[in-house]
């Protein structure tokens, strides 16, 4: 089934990539995470439960206050294939987007160039 876009003004003049995961907003910029205090009025973003973080972070045998640019480190280092899809399905339970995935790719894509 698919979900509903997330109803939050998407951000038509950016690259910017903000990630919220609960109260803690971070901005994605030049392949790490910025904390960031609030969410701009418009902006591209995706939305996660920290209980999901948390769980990917325990599916990694990863400590519980794991930074998350650390996170993203390990993930990219991880060579068990199989944590891969539990991850996704830990995380999609709770994601939302006001993007397409194909905007979300595009955006990320240029981020790490």
């Amino acid at each position: 089934m698919k979900k509903p876009k997330l109803d939050y003004a998407k951000s038509k003049n950016s690259l910017d990539l903000f990630l919220k995961i609960d109260d803690d907003i971070f901005k994605f910029d030049k392949n790490k995470f910025i904390k960031f205090t609030a969410l701009p009025k418009e902006a591209n973003l995706v939305i996660f439960s920290k209980t999901a973080y948390l769980n990917c972070l325990k599916l990694l045998g990863s400590s519980m206050d794991t930074e998350l640019n650390q996170f993203l480190k390990i993930v990219s280092k991880e060579k068990d294939l199989k944590k891969f899809p539990k991850m996704i399905e830990e995380i999609s339970g709770s994601f939302s987007t006001n993007l397409s995935m194909k905007e979300l790719i595009v955006i990320i894509r240029k981020q790490m160039m």
